[in-house]
């Protein structure tokens, strides 16, 4: 006979907590069962073990991904199936046993801890769903459990009552276990067909009073409480199931809840690894042994009744850890708490381990036959130790030479440097609000304000209490009256943003606004209104001293305006509308960590881990490089503005030296006929938003890559600026150009200063005339598309709900049909952003230039503080879309101007309909 057969003989059944797939399909279970195995339990720990640490799981995992499956029923199928197999081969058991025996244990969700009908319901369900005799469903002895067990054991479901520790614990399950037998019998119930075992923890006991004992200075008790405890119930247990109760519950064929000695691994290498086992012998009990700890068994422990020893001295035991003013209730009471977070973080862990999985086999299919260069893309970045190398401040991952490359790698470190400014960031929220401020105004343009726009729509205007923050990047004559407008002096505050110090733009917002400030309440009140934020020694800084700026913001110098999210041009936006500063940069730290690379493995790239930097970025550069250039950015609706941000990070960082990455942001998502083979999808999706779930699924379907980055709530937006500025980096490496300098835009810049000075000198701007606003021209032009082209609609106009409706239709019907690309941008603010990869790609755009008459003209003072003026915002603005477009020519691009006169909507829809 076997050790497990002898300790069968004196009726202790021994059970194996351990479950993996291998176990049945290399015939182990099964031998372990002629052996003498009496049954097995599980966990989600364990679960996570053998899910994580094999390829046993592989193929099914993928089957239920492909069939749509989420992480919770990916998990539920593999567990089920494990369980019933198990099942199945431990039924020769059951049936030997006449169900003593031959069972596998199942968990209920641990989060289902506290709730006593939600324990009821999915045990029913999962007992129903695994629909075998030999089954137990695992329910913990919380306050919450107790009422259920008795409810379960009454309606004939097979209960393994776990995490005990106390008697009390051990007392209260007793009693559900005879109540619910007794509303069974009630009910007419069949008493033999329901079992039901009381999970016991020994060794976690010991584990938590070894370290009071240790701190009372006596180590006379070490090791001996847990066995005491174990003891003491064990005598519970015979005190319970006699009697004249239990006799009647006997008469209807009802069994014994039998004790199940849990946690039965020695934790303390000084004790004997079965000490737990050797010292726990007893009829009418079970102890489940993890694999090592049976296999020590079966080597080298002792069979012979030991409960019913020393249980005197196992009283007195307990009696002298209560003299020690060791709380040992306290304790078991603590160690159950303890125990259902444990269990509820294990079951956590499985669940993200089922996701990361699922994300790598999501991955994989999404990127179709792109998946393999991705992968050969990664070796070598590991092999290059690029992630390594940029965290070092390498230049020479992107260039020989170190010009615009170290200088412009500050934002690695800002999620943790800005974590010093979050005090001064909060006491200037603080100040405004109590200063009585109603809004703020961002004066920016591109990397200035970007990151501004997304705080201000994503958190809301006016929330609890926070100035309305809204952002003006338009130098559309329209645009700034209506800020002007709507706003009211005395309670307003301008935040004037410019890295430079001396964007034009933002100079031009400052001095309109500045005079409109010193005519409502004084010249020598005006600069209190006003924030700066720009680089040290910039003109920005010398100007807000002069004007006795409220505060001035002095950047890192080292980080370019499209990299400057997590830093004071992001922050102090965010700050000001209310955001938790702390919170997000939390979030953008967590992200960096994960970003950077591990000691043990320099570029830890996962496939399919939405927040490994190193793999997206490999995605953008990998597949930009085999032609699906189009990075076609989809959002929950509430993330818009998120995209808008990428869309300036990833143009003007790529689209340069005859290459790039174009971003097609707020292009109405289509069929997928609609689009050509040169978009790669990039869901940005918001937890719980379902929006555009089905159409990007069928885009995976029809063989579009795909990637889905989801975000848990909208703080990760700050995770998501880092993310997406180190993939960036990343895949400016794979396309080998400098992602940090921008050599493109000086050109429209220069072109338009270039005609301010000829409207200086001459009165006039250059001549330039426009085509006709006519279907039949705009179709001539498209006509010059091949497959693979983009569509850039430049909008100079004042940005209006029904213009962009307008907008809207017009890039729809040329994408729907000509299968191509469509962008739409508003002059100037796309200079500072698309402009740059307009310029600087292959050159593969169409560009579409809308202009309109101006409004009434808006002047722009020469100077702060000062009345007259040379230029109006409306000849700024025209002035700027015919610089563009020379710039355009210039580089050898395709480009048509309609001006649409004094309706630009009106005429955007008439043309629509002509199209249509």
């Amino acid at each position: 006979m076997t050790k497990l057969h002898q300790l069968a003989a004196v009726g202790q059944s021994i059970w194996l907590d351990y479950i993996r797939r291998d176990l049945f399909d290399s015939g182990e279970l099964a031998r372990l069962v002629d052996l003498g195995l009496g049954g097995m339990t599980s966990n989600p720990s364990i679960f996570d073990k053998a899910i994580s640490n094999s390829g046993e799981y592989d193929e099914t995992l993928r089957e239920l991904v492909v069939g749509g499956k989420t992480p919770l029923e990916i998990y539920e199928a593999l567990a089920l199936s494990d369980i019933r197999r198990a099942a199945d081969i431990l039924r020769p058991v059951y049936d030997a046993t006449g169900g003593v025996d031959g069972y596998v244990s199942l968990e209920v969700p641990p989060d289902l801890a506290h709730d006593s009908q939600a324990t009821i319901a999915e045990a029913h369900r999962l007992f129903q769903a695994v629909a075998r005799p030999n089954v137990f469903i695992k329910v913990p002895a919380t306050p919450a459990g107790i009422p259920a067990i008795e409810t379960l054991i009454g309606e004939g479901v097979n209960v393994n009552v776990t995490l005990m520790f106390s008697l009390d614990h051990y007392d209260r399950v007793a009693e559900a276990y005879l109540r619910g037998l007794e509303k069974l019998a009630e009910a007419g119930g069949d008493l033999s067909r329901v079992a039901s075992v009381a999970s016991f923890f020994v060794s976690r006991v010991d584990t938590a009073v070894d370290r009071a004992l240790r701190e009372a200075g006596d180590d006379e008790l070490l090791g001996k409480i847990g066995i005491a405890n174990a003891r003491l119930a064990y005598e519970r247990f015979l005190h319970t199931f006699c009697g004249l109760r239990w006799a009647r519950l006997v008469g209807r064929g009802a069994r014994a809840q039998r004790p199940l000695w849990a946690s039965t691994s020695t934790k303390d290498p000084a004790y004997p690894d079965t000490m737990y086992v050797d010292n726990l012998i007893g009829p009418h009990t079970v102890n489940t042994l993890p694999p090592e700890t049976l296999d020590a068994l079966v080597d080298h422990g002792t069979v012979a009744v030991t409960l019913t020893e020393g249980v005197d001295e196992a009283h007195a035991q307990v009696a002298r850890l209560a003299e020690l003013g060791i709380d040992l209730d306290a304790i078991t009471e603590q160690l159950q708490d303890e125990g259902v977070q444990a269990f509820a973080r294990s079951f956590d862990a499985l669940i993200d381990t089922i996701t990361h999985r699922r994300g790598n086999i999501l991955a994989e299919l999404s990127l179709g036959g792109y998946a393999g260069l991705v992968q050969e893309a990664l070796a070598r970045m590991r092999a290059d130790r690029i992630v390594e190398r940029i965290w070092q401040r390498d230049h020479t991952v992107w260039k020989p030479e170190p010009d615009e490359i170290e200088n412009r790698l500050g934002w690695l470190c800002s999620p943790q440097e800005m974590e010093g400014a979050i005090e001064r960031l909060c006491d200037l929220a603080a100040e405004v609000r109590a200063a009585g401020y109603t809004d703020v105004l961002i004066l920016g343009m591109g990397g200035s304000s970007l990151a501004s726009e997304v705080f201000a729509t994503l958190f809301g205007h006016n929330a609890d209490g926070y100035p309305d923050v809204r952002v003006l990047d338009s130098t559309d004559p329209g645009a700034v009256r209506a800020h002007s407008e709507r706003l009211d002096p005395e309670r307003t505050l301008f935040v004037v943003a410019t890295k430079s110090g001396g964007t034009v733009e933002t100079f031009s917002f400052f001095k309109y606004f500045y005079n409109w400030m010193a005519a409502a309440v004084g010249q020598e009140n005006a600069g209190a209104h006003f924030i700066a934020i720009t680089d040290p020694g910039s003109e920005l800084e010398r100007l807000a001293g002069e004007r006795g700026f409220r505060s001035t913001f002095l950047n890192d110098p080292e980080i370019g305006g499209r990299y400057s999210a997590l830093s004071f041009f992001g922050l102090v936006p965010a700050a000001l509308a209310g955001v938790d500063v702390a919170r997000l940069l939390a979030r953008a730290r967590e992200q960096a960590e994960l970003c950077a690379p591990h000691p043990a493995s320099p570029q830890p790239a996962t496939p399919g881990n939405e927040t490994d930097c190193a793999w997206l970025g490999a995605v953008l550069g990998v597949l930009a490089l085999a032609g699906r250039d189009k990075v076609t950015v989809i959002t929950s609706p509430p993330l818009a503005s998120l995209g808008e941000w990428i869309e300036q990070l990833l143009a003007e960082s790529t689209g340069k030296e005859g290459k790039g990455i174009l971003p097609v942001i707020g292009e109405p998502v289509g069929p997928p006929a609609v689009y050509g083979d040169d978009r790669l999808f990039v869901y940005l999706r918001l937890d719980g938003d379902e929006t555009y779930d089905e159409r990007v699924e069928a885009l995976a379907v029809a063989g579009h890559p795909v990637v889905i980055l989801p975000l848990r709530d909208r703080y990760d937006v700050g995770a998501h600026f880092f993310l997406w500025e180190m993939a960036t980096a990343i895949a400016g490496a794979i396309l080998g150009i400098n992602p940090f300098d921008q050599p493109d835009v000086e050109s429209a810049k220069l072109m338009a200063r270039r005609a301010v000075a000829a409207y200086t000198d001459t009165g006039e701007l250059p001549p330039d005339r426009p085509e006709p606003v006519s279907a039949a021209a705009l179709a001539r032009f498209l006509a010059t598309a091949q497959a693979g082209d983009y569509v850039a609609i430049q909008a100079y106009l004042e940005p209006t709900a029904e213009v962009d409706a307008a907008l809207s239709a017009l890039r729809e019907y040329v994408r729907n049909h000509l299968r191509l690309a469509t962008t739409v941008g508003y002059g100037p603010r796309f200079l500072h952003s698309t402009g740059q990869l307009h310029k600087g790609d292959a050159g593969r755009g169409l560009f579409v230039q809308l202009t309109a008459d101006s409004s009434e003209p808006l002047p722009i003072p020469d100077e702060a503080g000062a009345r007259g003026s040379s230029i109006d915002f409306g000849l700024l603005e025209m002035a700027q879309a015919l610089g563009d477009k020379r710039a355009l020519e210039d580089a050898g691009r395709r480009v048509i101007r309609f001006h649409l006169g004094q309706d630009p909507a009106g005429e955007l829809a008439r043309l629509a309909e002509e199209l249509a």
